[in-house]
């Protein structure tokens, strides 16, 4: 049988989890007060494109709606790579993931200013920098735990 010894450093990794929740629910937060003050009722997930076109307001909620969706649609991913690579490197595997978090962040508050070409500034092409990390991170330790135990 075989056991998972985790390293000693391995409960730093709570810190972006809850940052991962945090994120999720600052951006549901103003998902829900942009629909609000935009007046775009349920089940409706955007306002059309003519009406925020017109109104600010609209634009806002479809640019925080859009980041949101944005983010749900990549997480799992990155949390994957997280979960196995904080398993090796939970230190390097936890500080590039709450770089990713704050890139996701600056991503949302940018976008949500209305203007959807501010969704990318420095803070947004560092969060590249985390998600490398994480992903490189993760192949180098699969290619090199698969070769040291079956080649």
């Amino acid at each position: 049988m075989s056991f998972i010894t985790l390293p000693s450093a391995f409960p730093v990794v709570g810190l972006p989890i809850v940052g991962a929740f945090m994120l999720n629910a600052f951006q549901q937060t103003t998902v829900t007060r942009l629909r609000k003050e935009a007046g775009v009722a349920y089940p409706n997930a955007y306002a059309s494109d003519a009406e925020a076109l017109k109104d600010i307001k609209k634009m806002k909620f479809n640019c925080a709606q859009r980041a949101h969706a944005n983010t749900i649609e990549n997480i799992p991913y990155v949390f994957a790579l997280f979960a196995f690579f904080s398993v090796f490197h939970p230190k390097v595997a936890s500080a590039s993931m709450l770089i990713w978090i704050a890139g996701r962040v600056s991503y949302t508050i940018g976008y949500v200013s209305g203007d959807p070409k501010k969704r990318v500034g420095p803070a947004y092409f560092a969060s590249y920098l985390g998600l490398a990390t994480l992903f490189f991170g993760s192949a180098y330790i699969a290619v090199q735990k698969t070769y040291q135990n079956y080649v």
